[in-house]
């Protein structure tokens, strides 16, 4: 087993969802080995496990599942009668999953992988770099790390009429590190589009400059330039989840808002959370999603459904061409 933490490239930032929710939920979460991250249980060590007895799956917090006991992830392992190893990490994008020679093994050793189309914000571009790519960037002219939504706030006051050139090379960035990462797996890929829009949107230049006008005058109070970056998965337009689509070995899309909206309701008293204000939110963000006790930011368990069943017969199918061709 290759154990190579890559210590050049170790995370300078995770959220801390157990330490966050524990009011709410128990996750269980456990460390691989070679890996100094944690991930959300039931775990088991897959370097001892038989090889192709479970499947991974990779992506953000839409695979981690924050708040319910069962995400997808859980739910597709319960229909196809086998483990998963749930590696969603909040906040993450596809580069991060190259930096772990361990990870890379860890899937191998699965029957398949699920890749939950995740963000591009963290990607590079010739203004910034990645820097652990999970929500942090470098700016090339500074080398400065700051989170991804103060870097493009600060294209768009520094550089705006060059915006959307860094948009395409942000969109470049993430499909080629995704490239790189498929090509490492050995086993099948499948391409899960999962989040509430369709995969096309368009740029809304009228957006655009309000928001520069209320950076201005210091009335915005957005973390993302909305306009560039779209609803999740930010920066992936169709053009770009087609592209990486057309890499796997299957796909599913699971569009969906079904359950949101929602009482966020503690797993061990069966009553609803206490909120936190906009304020607590502003100075703690990430207790964004916690504001009035109400889910209004994280998959639904509702959603959750969704998504597994757009992937059960992806994977069932994926399942039955591999065995038939051993």
């Amino acid at each position: 087993m290759v154990d190579d933490l890559k210590g050049a490239h170790k995370q300078r930032w995770y959220p801390d969802y157990q330490d966050r929710d524990s009011d709410i939920i128990h996750y269980d979460e456990f460390l691989i080995p070679g890996c100094d991250v944690k991930f959300r249980g039931p775990g088991f060590n897959p370097f001892e496990a038989e090889q192709g007895s479970f499947f991974s799956c990779i992506g953000s917090a839409h695979t981690y599942g924050p708040y319910f006991p069962s995400p997808y992830p859980t739910l597709l392992s319960k229909e196809l009668g086998m483990p998963v190893l749930n590696l969603g990490v909040g906040g993450t994008g596809p580069g991060f999953y190259g930096q772990y020679d361990s990870l890379i093994e860890a899937m191998n050793r699965g029957r398949f992988v699920v890749l939950q189309c995740m963000a591009a914000r963290q990607e590079a571009n010739s203004r910034f770099d990645t820097d652990g790519h999970v929500e942090f960037v470098k700016d090339r002219t500074t080398g400065e790390s700051l989170n991804s939504g103060l870097a493009w706030k600060r294209i768009v006051e520094e550089d705006s009429s060059n915006a959307l050139r860094y948009v395409a090379e942000t969109r470049l960035s993430w499909i080629e590190t995704i490239r790189k990462l498929v090509e490492r797996l050995t086993v099948p890929v499948i391409f899960l589009w999962f989040t509430e829009r369709e995969m096309a949107y368009g740029f809304d230049r009228a957006a655009f400059e309000e928001q520069i006008r209320a950076m201005a005058d210091g009335t915005d109070e957005n973390y993302h330039v909305n306009a560039l970056a779209g609803e999740f998965p930010h920066f992936i337009d169709e053009w770009t989840a087609e592209a990486v689509a057309a890499l796997c070995d299957g796909r599913a899309e699971c569009i969906s808002s079904r359950g949101m909206g929602k009482p966020i309701v503690s797993q061990f008293t069966g009553e609803p959370i206490a909120g936190v204000t906009q304020e607590e939110a502003a100075a703690r963000p990430e207790l964004t999603g916690r504001i009035d006790g109400m889910n209004r930011y994280y998959p639904s368990p509702e959603m959750h459904e969704d998504a597994a069943a757009a992937l059960l017969p992806v994977a069932r199918k994926i399942m039955q061409d591999t065995t038939a061709s051993k």
